[in-house]
């Protein structure tokens, strides 16, 4: 079915913007941090020729940036997961790993300030009060705070 074949290769690049270039070259395409970034900028480039480099534009493309950084960070270079990774599925939930460079380190964290940090390199600083949590929150909500917890577990809502 030709309609679902394009919409799981739509989930899949979500995580790997690069797969219909690894799908016409019939390869799997090891792809640096730098060019990652560069991907990056290009998105929040669009974001600003969309919704205008004021600060409202500016807030607009860091949100769906980060949005779009809560599918990216799951994608797992190439050369560095193991055999049993390849092809990577966009379910699978392989281990940590460390980067190649401290900047692939942070785009594969699941950490949401991370996230935030990478968007400054693009965007520039957050606003004081600024805030961030994925819609879908996959991997990378905060945890409920032990006092949550504990009246949760004593029967208090």
């Amino acid at each position: 079915n030709s309609q679902l074949s394009a919409c799981m290769l739509a989930r899949g690049a979500l995580l790997k913007p690069w797969l219909p270039t690894e799908i016409k070259e019939k390869r799997h395409w090891d792809i640096s941090s730098k060019e990652r970034l560069e991907m990056m900028k290009k998105f929040t480039d669009y974001g600003l020729e969309h919704w205008g480099s004021d600060r409202k534009g500016v807030d607009t493309t860091r949100r769906f940036f980060l949005e779009w950084m809560s599918f990216l960070h799951r994608y797992i270079p190439v050369g560095l997961i193991e055999a049993q990774y390849v092809p990577q599925h966009i379910n699978d939930r392989p281990p940590r790993f460390q980067g190649r460079d401290d900047l692939e380190t942070m785009m594969g964290s699941t950490a949401v300030q991370d996230w935030v940090k990478i968007s400054e390199m693009l965007l520039g600083p957050v606003v004081d009060n600024f805030s961030f949590q994925p819609k879908h929150k996959a991997n990378s909500y905060e945890t409920p705070s032990q006092e949550l917890i504990d009246s949760l577990a004593a029967g208090k809502p």
